[in-house]
This record gives C-alpha cells, sequence and structure tokens, in this order.
C-alpha cells in the first residue's frame, strides 16, 4: 500500500458550516486510523465571505500542510475563484454543477481587490471570468473536475426543509467517499457532530448514504484507505489546548473581553472547567472551580485578573494585540508590585485592527518591551498544539514561583490549527507552587532579605501589606529614597537571573535534527512544523539541515544561540513578520547578525512546499530574503 498523505481544502461562505463539515472529515479520518492537521482560515466579517479549511491527512503525524491540493470541495462558487492556483496534477475539485455559469462579477462576496487580481489572471491566460473558465483554467492545470448535483442528491433522500441546509454534509460526504473512507466513519462522525441535536442526525446519516451510493454509482472512488488501529488521541486546537493547560494547571481565575483569536480560549474554559480531571491532585482542585469573567474592556479585564493573583489564586486573561495595547500600563503596575498574572497573547496581523482573523507574529517586541518603566517579566511561546496545553501549566508555574508577570506567545495559525494529540501526561508538568509565609505580624511583603529576588507572599486578609504603583519599601508604603530605590529595583531583576539558573535549557530553546548541518533554520511559533517537514525534504536530497526553536525569549538563552550560530555555515531566519524580530532579538544578544531569511506578513499559514522552494533560492544565492505569498 503507498503512503498516505492526502492534503484538502474545503471552502464555503463564512457562517455556512465550514466548521462542521472540516469537523466531519477529519473525524471520520481520525476514526478510520489516520492523523489529521489542519487550519481554518477565515475572513473578518461575520457572514458571507470565503472561509476554509485547509487540511492534511497522513498515517504518520503531519506536522505541516502543502500545496498542490489532493482535493478541493467548493461549497460556493467563491470557492473556485479563489482557490485556482492551488490544484495540480490530479487535484479532485468537487463542487455543486449548479455553479457552471456563475460570473465572477457576480460574486459579491469576493472583494472588489480580489476579484480583479482572479479576473486578471484568468483573462491573462485567455479564459473566461467564470466558473466554466475556473475549471478550466484547473483542469489545464492537470485538475480532475467532478461536478456533483447537490440538490438532486439532497432532495432524493431529504423530503422536507431547506435541502441547502444539507450541503456541507454531501460535500463531506462525497470527500470521504471519494477518498476511500468506510461510510461506518462517516456516520460515526454526524452522530457526534450533531450529538446535540438528536432531531437532525437521521437525515445528515441519509444524505451520507446518498453522496455514497452516487459515488459508487459513478465510480468516483478509485482510492481505497486500509482500516488501521484508531488510538486514542485528543482532537484539540491551539485555543484548545492552552484552555486546557491552564485547567490543569489550577488556574481559579480568568478575565477577557472578546476579540478574535483570543476569545475561544475564555468560553472553552467556561464551558469545561469541570473537565475529565486527569489526577487526584486535579480532583480536589475541581472543587473550587474556575471563575471566568467577561469584562466590559481590556483594561477592567487585565485590572481584575491583577486583583485576584494578589488574593493568591491563579490568575490569567488572554487578548490578542489591540487589547494587550490597553493593557500595557496594568502590566507595568504588576511589574512593580510583583504580581503573578499570566497574559495569553494570541497574535495575528496588525498594526491597528489590522487583519483581525488571519495570521501573524509581530508582537513579540512588543511583549518583551510592553509597559512603561523596567521591570523584569517572562515571554514564552509555542509552536505547536500539544506544546500549547503544557506551555499554558508551566507559565502558572512560572508566574508562582517568580512572582511576576508571564507573558505566554500564541499566533493565530496555532490558535486555529487543529492536530491530534497523544493523551496528556499529567506527571509531565505538575502544579507548582510559590513561596508563601504564614501568618506574620512583621510582614514584609517586598522583603529585600533574599538571594534570588524573590519575595514571599502572604495570606490575603491575614498578612498586612500595601500595594501601590509607586516606589515602596519592604512593606509597600511609598518612598522615594535613593538607597531602597536602587535595591528595589535590583531585587527585582534578580528574578530574571534566578529564572535563567532554574529553568531547563530544553524549556527555553531547542536544536533539532543533526548538529552538523549544512542549513541552520531559526525560528519560533508555528513554523516549527513546516521547518521540521522541510528539513526531511532537504536530507532526501542530500542537504543536511537543522532547526534552532527558540521558545523563550525572556530570559534569552543567549550563549546557547550565540554557540549554535557562531558554528553554523548558512542561518537562516523564518517568521511571519516583516521585521524578522525574532532575528532582531538575536543580534540584540548574541550580536549575530542573520542575513538570510524567508518571511511571510500576509495574514495566511506558512506551508512546506513554499518554505522548501525559498530555501533552495537561498542555498542557491539568488536573494537573501524571500517573502512568502501563498494563501487565499
Amino acid at each position: 500500500m503507498s503512503k498516505v498523505d492526502i492534503s484538502l481544502t474545503i471552502g464555503g461562505p463564512q457562517g455556512g458550516g465550514i466548521d462542521t463539515s472540516s469537523n466531519m472529515v477529519s473525524r471520520a479520518f481520525a476514526y478510520a486510523g489516520y492523523n489529521v492537521f489542519s487550519v481554518r482560515e477565515y475572513h473578518s466579517n461575520i457572514k458571507g465571505r470565503h472561509s476554509y479549511t485547509h487540511m492534511r491527512v497522513k498515517q504518520e503525524r503531519p506536522r505541516s500542510l502543502r500545496y498542490p491540493l489532493d482535493v478541493l470541495v467548493a461549497l460556493d462558487s467563491d470557492t473556485i475563484f479563489e482557490h485556482i492556483e492551488d490544484v495540480g496534477e490530479n487535484t479532485k475539485i468537487i463542487y455543486d454543477s449548479s455553479f457552471e455559469g456563475s460570473e465572477l462579477s457576480k460574486a459579491r462576496m469576493i472583494t472588489n481587490d480580489t476579484a480583479g487580481r482572479i479576473r486578471k489572471t484568468l483573462e491573462a491566460n485567455g479564459y473566461s471570468p467564470d466558473v466554466t473558465g475556473s475549471i478550466k483554467y484547473m483542469k489545464d492545470r492537470g485538475g480532475i473536475p467532478i461536478a456533483i448535483p447537490f440538490s438532486k442528491i439532497v432532495t432524493s433522500v431529504v423530503k422536507e426543509g431547506t435541502p441547502s441546509r444539507y450541503y456541507n454534509t454531501l460535500g463531506s460526504a462525497i470527500t470521504l467517499a471519494i477518498s476511500g473512507i468506510d461510510r461506518e466513519f462517516a456516520e460515526k462522525a454526524i452522530r457526534i457532530i450533531f450529538a446535540s441535536k438528536e432531531k437532525v442526525v437521521p437525515s445528515n446519516i441519509d444524505v451520507v448514504g446518498a453522496a455514497y451510493e452516487f459515488v459508487e454509482e459513478n465510480k468516483l472512488n478509485g482510492i481505497h484507505l486500509e482500516k488501521r488501529e484508531s488510538k486514542e488521541r485528543l482532537l484539540i486546537t491551539g485555543n484548545d489546548g492552552s484552555a486546557i493547560g491552564k485547567i490543569m494547571g489550577g488556574l481559579r481565575f480568568q478575565t477577557y473581553y472578546p476579540i478574535t483569536p483570543a476569545s475561544d480560549e475564555s468560553t472553552i474554559i467556561e464551558e469545561h472547567e469541570n473537565i475529565k480531571w486527569l489526577s487526584e491532585e486535579h480532583s480536589k482542585l475541581a472543587k473550587g472551580g474556575i471563575v471566568v469573567v467577561q469584562t466590559e474592556d481590556e483594561l477592567a479585564a487585565i485590572t481584575m485578573a491583577i486583583g485576584a493573583a494578589l488574593t493568591g489564586v491563579r490568575s490569567s486573561t488572554a487578548t490578542s494585540g489591540p487589547g494587550f495595547s490597553l493593557m500595557a500600563e496594568a502590566i507595568s503596575f504588576a511589574g512593580m508590585d510583583e504580581v503573578p498574572l499570566v497574559v495569553t497573547l494570541y497574535q495575528r496581523g496588525g498594526p491597528s485592527t489590522g487583519l483581525p482573523t488571519r495570521n501573524g507574529q509581530s508582537d513579540l517586541l512588543f511583549a518583551l518591551n510592553t509597559g512603561h518603566g523596567e521591570f523584569p517579566r517572562i515571554v514564552l511561546s509555542s509552536g505547536d498544539v500539544e506544546e500549547c496545553v503544557y506551555d499554558a501549566i508551566k507559565a502558572l508555574n512560572y508566574a508562582q514561583r517568580y512572582q511576576l508577570p508571564v507573558i505566554h506567545l500564541i499566533d493565530k495559525n496555532l490558535a486555529n490549527t487543529l492536530d491530534m494529540v497523544p493523551n496528556i501526561d499529567v506527571d509531565k508538568v505538575g502544579v507548582q507552587n510559590g513561596v508563601r509565609v504564614e501568618e506574620n505580624a512583621d510582614f514584609k511583603r517586598y522583603s529585600l532579605d533574599n538571594e534570588d529576588g524573590v519575595s514571599p507572599m502572604g495570606v490575603f486578609g491575614k498578612n498586612i501589606f500595601w500595594m501601590t504603583g509607586d516606589e515602596h519599601d519592604e512593606q509597600g508604603h511609598v518612598t522615594e529614597d535613593t538607597e531602597i530605590r536602587d535595591r528595589m529595583m535590583e531585587k527585582r531583576f534578580k528574578k530574571i537571573k534566578t529564572a535563567e539558573k532554574e529553568i531547563p535549557l530544553e524549556e527555553r530553546v531547542e536544536l533539532l535534527g543533526s548538529k552538523d548541518a549544512d542549513v541552520t533554520f531559526v525560528t519560533w511559533g508555528s513554523q516549527k512544523g513546516p521547518i521540521l517537514d522541510v528539513i526531511d525534504d532537504l536530507a532526501e536530497e542530500g542537504i543536511k539541515a537543522n532547526l534552532l526553536y527558540l521558545k523563550m525569549f525572556e530570559p534569552f538563552p543567549t550563549n546557547f544561540v550565540r554557540d549554535v550560530l557562531t558554528k553554523a555555515r548558512r542561518v537562516v531566519n523564518v517568521e511571519s513578520n516583516m521585521l524578522g524580530q525574532a532575528s532582531r532579538v538575536i543580534e540584540q544578544h548574541t550580536g549575530f547578525e542573520i542575513k538570510d531569511s524567508i518571511l511571510k506578513y500576509n495574514g495566511r499559514h506558512m506551508t512546506e512546499d513554499e518554505i522548501l522552494r525559498a530555501v533552495k533560492n537561498l542555498i542557491g544565492a539568488k536573494e537573501h530574503m524571500v517573502v512568502l505569498q501563498n494563501g487565499a
């Protein structure tokens, strides 16, 4: 049996059931024993404009996405226009036959600039600017159009209601049938997805049956995927992962003001605070529950979280760029008052409102420097869904141990990445508490009598201390004494030195791959997976490569990074921003200037194929910077 590696996209109107379709397809593949990896791309308007899920299915666990597609499922005509460049040899293009003849000029949900670009491509190559011309364009590129009479199939089994409500189920079932997935897995996915809407399950099952019969009658199922052993795994997103990690990490108070893509984390915590507890420790924690508060704005969110943290509970907030901007002053307060607080910062395309539902990694420098004045903070980043779980726990532990703000960076791409994660190992990261004191009449909250810079926290309501945004003495009283000011500043910054000594190097940076490499990639965040796949691709061509993967930017692993880069033969920085922000941080700490970069800032996810092409251009010395542009 040949190796399974299927790349597919399901596209349609925002709010038109794309999530349901992709959920059905991914679950069915998973039930059949295959591994699924996908990213959801969606427009920032509430309903109507183009949305799609880009998915990859493999026998082994996928780490990235790629083009060209093997299957394109168009649930509206806009999808055909938007993805004309994503097809290649033998790409199956599944679409409703009623779309034929639809004109680009009447595609009212495609913005004028995008429509103009698509029209220019079609007309320049001699094709008419309509679905018929687009299908011919894709066919001439090697695509295989498969026109499906959606209405006829649905109405043959569903006699009541609106047929179009079942089109997403039909499109998904056709995809699974053509891909060779047994019908039982498609039906199982339907029962799970519509578990809370039992009345619609039978009709959707009927549509699945009709789809499979149509594929069989028309001999469209050219392949049959072998049924594999299905192991117990979690099918979760980065948002899910961070929420699960916070719950497991003993979170007790979470605030948020609705903002994309951060809001999902808080709503997940709210829905699943009594998630299946995985240890005796967590069963005890479950008795307390978690308070989740949707506040009136981000100022309230951060200050409420600070107030909760001061009582001794594990507290956090989650936001994205614009909200994080509003939190800057309060984060500075948390730095001055040594508040153990976690801020999960979901990065998206800026500046200002920017690309509110698109990917970005342009908040790194802001996270490292947010807030006025100088104060210590820990800044860490996750690179895959599994890391989101464990990093969320670590962030809460870091905040408690070092009593400072911890900023956890998760890019939008990762937030909306669906991955199959092995069952979580509860013992891998435990709940670690900070230093506490019992009731003490002479309690000094900001005691200077410590070597590591970490003063013990008291018991709220028992130990008396003062909190202020001003400089203060050991009990918290306002002071401007020069000696105390110097000692307090030095005391606070001791924490970073302590963290640098205590936090294992592997939690801050990793060198993945051969130490003897022709090319050393440098990255952080969600590029981790695609680059690891590119390293394998290069190895097949006789080119050795490795990855310097950055996880923590403060405290920065200076010596290790400098040692790796100064010994590297060729260094290529890969980031989803315009300035190469991580490379700037590296140069600031090590003095090493990275000259070659692969950057992407159009808001779409990076794919394996485009990074591979870019690095080959760099190796060929054709250029020193490649800007990637894939994505609808």
